[in-house]
């Protein structure tokens, strides 16, 4: 925050892309009975096992809760009475991501009833997967299979719309992912739309949901309680939805600071009491493997590198040792699942140079070849556990000198056009999704 000379105040933000459109997401207004569910809590993992918990927002002797569990095909596989229980489901339909297997989606209905009266006051179903989320020293883990990121960061970003919801675009977006071969992106910088979570469970397309914290530069106590309440209105919103395998406490954020460290300690300690069945992890930008203050507080590394475009710009002989060393390096000392979160470069639709030079579509696409390089050495040693192209699609920023209306190192234009790069990393993306029963690593 800054003041011009005529005494305004000027509130320049801390991100990479243009925050506008008004009301960006959608607005309910709800008729809710004097007694009423207010929330559904279940964890269900992959073998059967499940507990839930209702949350009412009053608890009355002439009132009861009946539940009911249907399976993918609506059939009824479980009925009890009361706001808790455990159970054990035989022969259950786990949750898959894309390329393991079938997304299946079982629902929890809740009913709130006045038995006397035979009257049913209130009613709320709760979709839901059967899903385990793991990890070892060097990968990650669903339902007791290896699991490997085929991603995007992506923005919530459209023209004419702007950052509001669109449910056409969202297809289409999701569509042209799946067109990719991908399998994962992460919610790029703050938590997307509650329709989009839904659809993300329905496609089988697997999530990492961030708190909106770009670029923390301040760890001050007010700054950490207010961090903490966002976190816990992510995970309070996101909790049932089995395509969130992980919590991303924060993007890019000055963890080389000493004062870094009992802040982020708070934030995971906040998140493994909220939720115990995801791991949390924290994108990393200006930090490295040797200055870093928290690597070892969380689970799973997440690292934002730009090698041929803000690291050695035009130096593509050098982008394959260069990626290799880095994250090599995060991997042997932290001995904690490494994924590349963020690479990639800009290039302007339609803009083609031989040799390829910076801004070019031919210059993204051999920065993506050569940054590929580096990863299938990488998959060989057993030190990266995925990999997420840095961005989907072209989109708005701020204006300023380095971004020619808007940052463009989507392999997708805005209007979702393919690039050059995008063919590239679609038959990257379609090879090893195919390969379907990846090994575990020692």
């Amino acid at each position: 925050m800054s003041r011009t000379p005529n005494g305004a105040f000027k509130n320049v933000g801390n991100f990479d892309f243009f925050h506008y459109a008004g009301i960006l997401r959608s607005v309910h207004l709800l008729k809710l009975p004097l007694s009423h569910i207010v929330d559904i809590r279940i964890d269900a993992e992959h073998l059967g096992s499940f507990a839930y918990e209702i949350v009412l927002n009053q608890n009355r002797s002439d009132e009861d809760v009946l539940v009911r569990m249907f399976d993918p095909d609506r059939n009824m596989v479980f009925s009890a009475r009361g706001v808790e229980q455990k159970g054990i489901l035989k022969d259950v339909k786990p949750w898959w991501p894309r390329g393991m297997g079938k997304p299946n989606l079982y629902t929890l209905d809740v009913e709130l009833i006045a038995p006397y009266e035979q009257l049913r006051l209130d009613v709320y179903r709760q979709i839901f997967g059967f899903r385990t989320v793991g990890w070892t020293k060097n990968q990650i883990v669903i339902n007791d299979k290896p699991f490997y990121c085929l991603g995007f960061g992506m923005h919530e970003d459209s023209e004419i719309h702007g950052r509001g919801f669109d449910a056409v675009v969202m297809t289409k977006d999701l569509n042209l992912l799946e067109w990719m071969g991908g399998n994962c992106y992460r919610t790029t910088h703050y938590p997307y739309a509650e329709e989009r979570m839904a659809e993300n469970d329905r496609r089988g397309i697997v999530v990492i949901a961030e708190t909106p914290a770009v670029g923390l530069k301040s760890f001050s106590k007010d700054n950490n309680l207010l961090h903490m309440n966002m976190l816990e209105e992510l995970i309070e919103r996101d909790k049932s939805h089995p395509s969130v395998i992980m919590w991303s406490l924060a993007n890019e954020p000055r963890t080389d600071k000493k004062e870094s460290r009992i802040y982020f300690r708070n934030l995971v300690d906040y998140a493994y009491a909220l939720d115990k069945t995801r791991p949390v992890t924290i994108v990393y930008g200006p930090t490295n493997f040797d200055n870093e203050q928290t690597a070892d507080l969380i689970d799973i590394i997440c690292v934002n590198r730009y090698y041929g475009w803000y690291i050695d710009m035009g130096q593509l002989d050098w982008i394959n040792q260069s990626v290799y060393w880095d994250i090599s390096q995060w991997s042997e000392k932290y001995k904690r699942p490494v994924i590349v979160t963020e690479y990639g470069a800009d290039s302007l639709p339609g803009l083609n140079q031989e040799p390829s030079v910076d801004f070019s579509e031919q210059y993204q696409n051999d920065l993506i070849i050569r940054t590929h390089q580096a990863f299938d050495s990488l998959r060989k040693s057993h030190m990266l556990a995925g990999e997420m192209i840095w961005n989907f699609a072209d989109f708005m920023t701020g204006m300023t000198t380095t971004r020619a209306v808007g940052n463009h190192k989507g392999v997708f234009t805005r209007t979702r056009q393919a690039k050059m790069a995008a063919y590239t990393l679609r038959n990257r993306y379609l090879a090893l999704l195919n390969q379907t029963k990846l090994e575990f690593w020692e």
